[in-house]
């Protein structure tokens, strides 16, 4: 728990300075762009570490590659506010698909049966990291409230997480999924939740999204948006429980690997978007 506090403060404050720095001053945010590249990049790469445990070796620095260039022409596209290939054609959406259909091609020409399974590990990598993650910026980038909607994602979620984790580690009894996570109890999830949710609320309270997204929408979005950043954080344990792994990597200290913080926001990301979407779309029927 000491290591855990240790490297978490100091993360979750640096990540507050630099959303505020980039909130604060306007115009658009380099430095929350680099963090989203990198933080992508690096997931990518504990994913294909996780996965050669189990048999399967991709070619990480072509894939890290490639992760790294779907997200700066994301990002590159968000800051022209237009598709950057002609007849209004997104770059990312063109990469992404131009890499599936080459690696298929590629796994035929090698001509190995058992190679399918690359592939399905291949896609599910893409779909898990980039495709998911991608919502973030999409999240940040809503008109009018981008900046609130992703400080009450990022805020809500990792203190759904942080509080999840302590009181299971002072109160927890049941196991909730013990096949999946041993360690996570249902007394763990449901303080998380709360916890999460009264943070979320403050934000709400103090941003424009108290304007856009009426009490009795957002409350049943917070819960939901945390419940599957939970599931977010199952979803890894899965992952690591077939490869017999504790963590994704040993980068910090008490908390694991890249991919080990951000687990719970890459299933949120794309909830948390379209929930948002729809309730505003609500909004103006109530």
């Amino acid at each position: 728990m000491r290591a855990r506090l240790l490297t978490g403060i100091p993360m979750a404050l640096a990540t507050l300075g630099l959303l505020y720095a980039d909130f604060a001053r306007g115009g658009f945010p380099w430095g929350l762009s680099v963090l989203y590249i990198l933080g992508l990049t690096w997931g990518m790469k504990e994913y294909l570490q996780l996965q050669s445990l189990a048999g399967v070796r991709l070619p990480r620095v072509m894939l890290c590659g490639i992760t790294a260039l779907l997200s700066s022409a994301h990002i590159l596209e968000i800051h022209q506010a237009r598709p950057l290939l002609p007849a209004d054609l997104s770059l990312p959406d063109a990469l992404l698909v131009t890499t599936m259909v080459a690696w298929m091609c590629y796994e035929v020409v090698r001509g190995e049966a058992d190679r399918f399974r690359h592939i399905a590990v291949l896609f599910l990598g893409l779909f898990y990291i980039w495709v998911l993650g991608s919502f973030s910026m999409k999240l940040r980038h809503l008109p009018r409230i981008g900046e609130a909607a992703f400080l009450w994602w990022m805020v809500a979620n990792k203190t759904t997480d942080a509080w999840a984790y302590f009181t299971g580690k002072a109160f927890g009894r049941h196991k909730l999924i013990p096949k999946v996570s041993p360690a996570k109890t249902v007394e763990g999830g449901i303080g998380g939740l709360v916890l999460g949710c009264a943070s979320g609320l403050l934000v709400w309270w103090f941003t424009p999204l108290r304007q856009e997204i009426p009490l009795v929408l957002f409350i049943p979005l917070s819960l939901l948006s945390q419940v599957v950043g939970q599931f977010g954080d199952l979803v890894e344990s899965l992952l690591k429980r077939h490869v017999t792994a504790k963590d994704s990597a040993a980068l910090l200290p008490g908390l694991g690997g890249v991919l080990d913080v951000i687990d719970s926001l890459l299933l949120s990301a794309p909830v948390t978007y379209y929930g948002i979407v729809i309730a505003i779309r609500l909004k103006g029927n109530l």
